[in-house]
């Protein structure tokens, strides 16, 4: 049996109430419970109360109503859920609540259908993870099995008062599937949490008068009168799934003050690394240098969605996210699925797969210059075949640079981490300041004909400067040089095709890597057809260069970036955390010492002293303490797709009470006694 179970209840704290409220004439349950049974799909609809004296009234009203009802806990909503499910043999439950009156059946019904189709394959499926759809259509679609694995397992507040949270924050556990609207419309609040909620949508039927209107009749009503929507405007989404997350942090120790978390094997793991692996990681940016030790966890041991869990079993929001690649989140389900299958199929070959191919195509639907490809691992790959490409083409040496680009020689001889590097290579390679057009004039000047190349950031945490992007790229071929983005960081994070893409200057060849495999190692060279050519004559081969599995992963995520509306969801999210950590830094008296800049699918944090130097001690501080609540940062916000309202929020309370803790400490004159381990330290520095 599909059925619809609404959770109704009188005692609402910051409406009281609301359920029975009049809307157009009739109860809001009405409206809704009218609206819940035209659901294609659905055989019946069942209300979820709780047992106590006030929402006798409920009950009095699905009597009335003809509908089967089901008497439960108040705050213990999971199980008072799964108690109606067990009751009246619901196989599969439709989940809405009746703040929502204005549900559209067709929007539901489109949830309804993508688990239907589903013939088992799914245990979750709704249209709020993330939400595209406005607040007030919100729809949840699970399996018995599933809520009944909830019932069983659930222990956090955050878990039992709201019903699904155990389910979709497991996306590796449980099967999930999101249904998208074209249009990402989730800042529109239709639903009924304050007065204002209700005066909204009283307007809403005052004016459209009909039970059957839908979605679509009620956007058409806010383009002709849009003072409708201020009417509620000013309040966030889910405030009551933030509120319980608040209780979580409470009854661990709270956020303000957190309890201290074991670290005990991520220490064991270290002392086993420091007898056989120099620096204890494979990489510098990941290693105990980059974070306060004795407080931020050494180890990692597993990953799903937005949050990571230490080999202590510590759970964390994670904003590095393995710096920088995972886009869509860990362990999203549709990668997995794709990289599961190929595993049944091989892994490496004897000869090319038809995956190249495949995505190779794919680069060249969605990247402006990507005429030509080649694969390789990680980003240094990459960068040192465009350069190598670019020698061979023009017939020349010196290179031009402007931001990071990976660990060969080329590039890390400009740095302090040039041991091991020859004078003679560090000659030819030449760095130049960003948004300083005339730097780069002047440099191709001095060495008329003799640059390959200028290699470029096309942005990193500063925006381009009017005309600068295309003045570069003006210089750099009236110089006969290659322009070369290096568009690992940026491409399919900023924009779909990148940088390129968002600015509309189009490069001769782009680096690629990162956000395309959502974490598998994968890197490309792309660009112009006939300098890609070159690559028939210069050495660049790999055993693992079309290894399958993390081209299947990269074809997975393209396609999930393609239909569904990540790219706004980064900018979206990221625009919260970014607007929302500055504000809480100009309120606690630091918006001169600390800030968050760049663009908002990635995002940095600064520190200064009061001379406005960089300040690492500072910035551990900071770190030290939000890690102490719960969230990983190595200083910035790497978001991802899986990055709820709700991850947002909690991170803004750690930020706050990180912010205070800096605050009293700066004004004490005792930053570095703050600390509880040694200050981090630069990976290195321009040379």
């Amino acid at each position: 049996m599909i059925a619809v179970i609404v959770q109704a209840r009188m005692g609402s704290s910051r409406l009281p109430g609301k359920t029975l409220a009049d809307v157009g004439g009739r109860p809001m349950l009405a409206r809704l419970v009218d609206r819940a049974r035209r659901i294609p799909g659905v055989e019946g609809v069942i209300v979820a109360t709780t047992d106590t004296a006030i929402d006798d009234a409920i009950v009095a009203f699905a009597e009335a109503a003809g509908l089967p009802v089901h008497r439960g806990s108040e705050h213990d909503v999971l199980d008072r859920v799964h108690g109606a499910a067990a009751k009246l043999g619901v196989s599969v439950i439709v989940r809405v609540t009746p703040d929502c009156p204005l549900l559209d059946p067709a929007v539901a019904g489109r949830v309804v259908t993508r688990f239907r189709e589903a013939a088992g394959a799914l245990d979750y499926v709704s249209n709020t993870q993330p939400p595209t759809f406005p607040d007030g259509q919100d729809t949840e679609v699970f399996s018995f099995d599933a809520l009944d694995t909830a019932w069983r397992e659930a222990r956090l507040t955050s878990e039992r008062e709201h019903v699904t949270p155990f389910i979709w924050k497991r996306p590796g556990r449980f099967r999930l599937a999101n249904v998208v609207h074209d249009r990402d419309l989730s800042h529109l609040r239709w639903t009924v949490d304050e007065a204002t909620d209700l005066d909204f949508v009283r307007a809403v039927y005052a004016r459209l008068g009909t039970e059957t209107f839908g979605m679509d009749d009620v956007l058409a009503l806010l383009a002709a009168e849009p003072a409708l929507a201020t009417i509620n405007r000013g309040h966030d989404r889910n405030e009551g799934y933030a509120k319980s997350l608040r209780a979580d942090a409470a009854a661990s120790g709270g956020s303000m003050e957190p309890s201290p978390r074991p670290l005990s094997r991520s220490e064991e793991w270290f002392a086993r690394a420091e007898k056989v692996i120099p620096s204890c990681a494979q990489t510098f940016s990941k290693s105990h240098t980059q974070f306060v030790r004795g407080v931020a966890p050494l180890f990692l041991d597993r990953a799903e969605g937005s949050h990571v869990w230490d080999v202590d079993g510590n759970e964390y929001i994670d904003y590095p996210m393995a710096l920088g690649p995972v886009v869509l989140g860990h362990t999203d389900p549709g990668v997995t699925a794709a990289v599961r299958a190929q595993l049944e199929r091989g892994v490496a070959f004897s000869l090319p797969h038809p995956l190249e191919v495949e995505v190779a195509e794919l680069l060249g639907q969605v990247v402006p210059c990507a005429e030509m490809v080649r694969f390789g691992k990680n980003g240094s790959d990459a960068t040192s075949g465009a350069v190598r490409a670019a020698r061979a083409y023009t017939g020349r040496e010196r290179v031009a640079c402007c931001g990071y680009h990976g660990w060969q020689d080329w590039y890390i001889g400009t740095t302090t981490r040039n041991r091991g590097v020859p004078v003679a290579v560090r000659e030819l390679t030449h760095p130049f300041a960003y948004n300083d057009a005339v730097s780069l004039e002047r440099l191709l000047a001095a060495h008329p004909g003799e640059f390959a190349a200028v290699i470029m950031e096309p942005v990193g945490v500063v925006a381009p400067a009017p005309g600068f992007l295309r003045r570069a790229a003006d210089l750099t071929r009236a110089h006969g040089a290659v322009l070369i983005y290096d568009e690992i960081v940026t491409g399919f994070r900023l924009a779909l095709g990148g940088a390129q893409e968002l600015f509309g200057v189009v490069p001769d060849l782009a680096c690629l890597g990162k956000a395309m495999a959502n974490g598998y190692p994968l890197a490309a060279v792309a660009g112009r057809r006939d300098i890609m050519q070159v690559f028939d004559e210069i050495f660049f081969s790999f055993t693992f260069g079309g290894e399958a599995i993390s081209l299947a992963a990269a074809r997975a995520t393209i396609g999930t970036l393609r239909r569904e509306p990540v790219i706004e969801h980064l900018w979206r999210q990221g625009t919260r955390l970014r607007d929302g950590y500055n504000a809480l830094a100009a309120e606690a008296g630091l918006g001169a010492v600390t800030g968050c800049v760049g663009f908002p699918p990635r995002t940095v944090l600064t520190f200064t002293d009061r001379q406005g130097r960089e300040s690492l001690v500072l910035k551990s501080l900071f770190q030290q303490e939000v890690i102490r609540r719960g969230i990983l940062n190595a200083g910035g916000f790497n978001i991802c797709y899986r990055h709820s309202d709700a991850d947002v929020e909690r991170t803004l309370e750690a930020c706050r009470a990180a912010l205070g803790v800096m605050a009293r400490a700066l004004d004490e004159d005792r930053v570095e006694e703050r600390l509880e381990g040694p200050v981090i330290q630069p990976v290195f520095r321009r040379a």
